[in-house]
């Protein structure tokens, strides 16, 4: 049993564990026209990706990929609005455009803006967007860019997003710095990620998430300023696979699924020859940055310490604010039976009993762990699970079945 319980856990682990925050690199699409600008994610999960000539890209969740919006000058950073519009920053142009569902765009700010990338909407409503040749982060107001920060330790801010204590965090494109804006335009060091220039910055599971565009890997940096590597060799190449062995070529824009189990980048195809006279038109990739599920971090748990190891990598998974609008129901019951199917049967009870802590509304929960016990002659136990399933779901044709099987034993 103990042969198996390693063999299964070892099979199954797909999440390094000293990487936990990252499963897997996966590309969604590839060869898309175009360089690398934003990354912005709307609420149905479609994908906005900048190219920094004159389009932006749909890409829709399937990988399929379309033409969203042509016609702008440098389209950089971007980001999705409430209604779902996509306010789109053209560096070339100096100025934000602001494009509708269907593709439709207008220049909606073009004063006071100065080679503009990433922007970012503020929980109270701002639009705050940072200036790489400026050296500044700026405020709409009425339509109207009026300078919020400026500092010398600006170098290129490339990227911003709204941290979870509130402020603002921009990063350097021509340094390594990540940097902490309040809300009254204060700017201080916040951490230095290693290799001297950032592309964009996220925020999932309250940790920030860089891409590293001059060295080619992702970093996390927590709220303390903690900064860890968390995925890309380093290497120029389009290598999908666990995170410390993909690679990535100028990894750039960067934004997290609604679900918040993904993250999106975009970065470079590195198929050009090297002494060409004539540059080929430039190619993309979407890749997507798969975070440890809850299955990953229990099976991680597992493998370190048995049944006890599970339930502690749920109940931390469950405890961690970050994770409180994740739905687990669904993947720890499909676990519970993976488990139950190999024999281990101590582990899917227990699991099959720690999700009907979680959804106690759930008959499904509650018919699952009454089979557990069922397998495990636990006769009682059974009849009671598969009776409260029943007195949630009368419908449940499966309980009334296994009623039957076990009372006429």
């Amino acid at each position: 049993m103990k042969h198996r319980l390693v063999l299964l856990i070892l099979m199954l682990a797909t999440a390094s564990m000293s990487h936990a925050q990252v499963a897997r690199v996966v590309t969604l699409a590839d060869s898309i026209k175009g360089s690398v600008g934003g990354i912005a994610i709307d609420r149905l999960s479609n994908i906005y990706s900048a190219d920094f000539m004159e389009t932006v890209w749909k890409i829709r969740p399937d990988g399929r990929v379309e033409k969203f919006a042509t016609g702008l000058y440098g389209p950089s950073g971007n980001f999705v609005d409430a209604q779902g519009n996509l306010l789109q920053s053209n560096f070339s142009g100096n100025y934000i455009s602001k494009i509708d569902r269907h593709g439709d765009h207008e220049i909606w700010v073009d004063e006071g803006l100065n080679g503009p990338v990433g922007i970012t909407i503020h929980p109270d409503g701002d639009v705050f967007v940072v200036n790489c040749p400026a050296n500044s982060v700026s405020r709409i107001v009425n339509d109207k860019a009026v300078t919020h920060a400026e500092s010398d330790l600006f170098n290129c801010p490339n990227g911003i997003t709204t941290g979870p204590d509130g402020a603002l965090y921009v990063v350097n494109f021509s340094d390594g710095e990540m940097l902490r804006v309040d809300l009254d335009g204060n700017v201080e060091s916040f951490a230095t990620i290693p290799g001297g220039g950032n592309g964009h910055v996220a925020v999932a599971r309250g940790l920030f998430y860089v891409t590293a565009f001059q060295t080619n890997r992702i970093f996390t940096v927590s709220p303390d300023g903690v900064v860890t590597h968390v995925a890309g060799t380093g290497a120029f190449n389009e290598l999908d696979g666990p995170p410390m062995e993909a690679a990535f070529v100028f990894p750039n824009g960067i934004a997290v699924d609604p679900k918040g189990d993904r993250l999106i980048v975009n970065d470079y195809i590195n198929r050009t020859p090297p002494g060409v006279d004539i540059p080929p038109v430039p190619l993309s990739n979407i890749r997507m940055i798969k975070l440890a599920s809850i299955i990953d971090v229990m099976q991680t748990g597992l493998y370190q310490g048995g049944v006890d190891g599970l339930e502690a990598a749920y109940r931390a998974y469950k405890d961690d604010p970050a994770n409180a609008a994740i739905y687990t129901e669904r993947d720890a019951n499909g676990m519970g039976y993976a488990l139950m199917n190999q024999g281990l049967l101590e582990a899917a009870v227990r699991l099959f009993e720690l999700n009907v802590e979680s959804y106690p509304r759930s008959f499904n929960a509650w018919d699952s762990l009454a089979e557990g016990y069922m397998n495990q002659e636990r006769w009682d136990e059974a009849i009671e699970h598969y009776e409260k399933s029943l007195e949630i779901n009368p419908a449940n044709q499966n309980a009334i079945d296994k009623l039957a099987e076990i009372r006429s034993r």
